[in-house]
């Protein structure tokens, strides 16, 4: 049962904390040690992004002491994959990374998200997996390793993951052989750290082993994201077929990341625009899923409007590099001002603690 005494310091401010701070840690990773030569803020990022990742743990509690909310159940989940837009777009910006693979792994995220607002308007449930926890902390897990062996060296890094890889393993077993209990996170994690000492053993570069590692995450955020892509169909069939809007909120899911990605590589266009946008509409789709449940969603024109418009300008500034900035600002400033206006228009859901007991007891 929650606490019913008012803390000093909410869940919610936890979380708002943690997504002021994810900018600063984009900034220090714009300063690449490949072409500034100096480590300084590359180490600044690390810290700073493991101390965001960790708050995460901390919000999770003051919820669970002091009761949640309907906008702390809504945001929390949004600042993770937003913490990931920041820290996978710029290093895929700076050539870090490889292309496509950064683009499919965010056009997983927005097609998940674009089907549990199908499933929400529906009524139906879009349970989410534990396959889904995991590949979450894939995806921070190994970049966070990324930066560190960017900045050690392949050798040295083999060596620190040996020594942390025999942690969890000491820790399973004390659990099991003292406790008699099995610890299903620390089983997880063991199989993925050695993959990832094995995948800066063997090849002979630095930027082989990381493309090969973000290849691995990409097929593991996929392989979590197939369960809800392969039985969205049935249901939604069963549920009485797809929509037109549900078409465009799926077009939207694709067009999105492609068009960012794209915008980034390929444009002279600053980050900022296509950074902004991402995480604006990541934010957004997570709105959407609360409006489709209280059936309040934005019409289907104003949603293509804001994401399919924006997603043409980034395609134009592809395309006519001369004026690539002006377009890219263009594109943000309508992606922007329509999340604006949907959580404007929505407030009264997300702030509204007394539908929580409706929504927890739909969970």
């Amino acid at each position: 049962m929650a606490d019913p005494r008012k803390p000093l310091i909410t869940a919610n401010m936890v979380t708002a904390t943690r997504l002021l701070a994810m900018p600063v840690m984009t900034y220090l990773i714009y300063q690449d040690p490949f072409t500034s030569g100096s480590k300084t803020a590359w180490w600044a990022a690390i810290i700073l992004g493991t101390i965001i990742a960790c708050t995460d743990f901390v919000d999770g509690l003051l919820a669970r002491k002091y009761g949640p909310t309907v906008f702390g159940g809504m945001l929390d989940p949004l600042a993770d994959k937003i913490f990931v837009a920041l820290l996978y777009l710029p290093m895929m910006d700076i050539g870090f990374f490889p292309t496509w693979a950064v683009g499919l792994l965010f056009i997983r995220e927005f097609l998940v998200t674009s089907i549990r607002s199908a499933y929400e308007w529906r009524g139906l449930q879009l349970k989410t997996s534990y396959f889904g926890k995991v590949k979450t902390w894939v995806q921070m897990q190994g970049i966070i390793t990324f930066f560190i062996a960017a900045l050690i060296g392949p050798h040295d890094i083999v060596i620190a993951l040996l020594v942390v890889t025999v942690l969890p393993a000491i820790g399973l077993a004390y659990l099991w052989f003292a406790k008699g209990k099995f610890h299903r996170s620390l089983a997880m994690s063991l199989p993925f750290m050695l993959a990832t000492v094995a995948l800066f053993a063997v090849p002979d570069s630095l930027q082989t082993s990381v493309e090969i590692g973000v290849y691995f995450i990409c097929v593991v955020t996929w392989l979590s994201g197939l369960d809800y892509l392969l039985g969205a169909i049935p249901a939604l069939h069963k549920a009485g077929g797809f929509h037109r809007a549900d078409l465009i909120r799926v077009l939207a899911a694709i067009s999105i990341p492609v068009c960012a990605t794209l915008a980034l590589v390929y444009s002279s266009a600053p980050a900022a625009p296509m950074l902004l946008i991402v995480a604006g509409e990541l934010a957004v789709g997570g709105l959407d899923n609360l409006l489709s449940r209280h059936k309040a969603s934005s019409s289907t024109w104003s949603f293509g409007a804001r994401a399919l418009g924006s997603s043409a300008l980034l395609v134009a500034a592809v395309l006519v590099d001369s004026q690539a900035a002006t377009l890219a600002w263009v594109a943000m400033g309508i992606s922007l001002v329509g999340v604006a206006h949907e959580f404007w228009r929505g407030k009264d859901h997300y702030l509204d603690d007394s539908k929580l007991d409706e929504q927890l007891t739909e969970a």
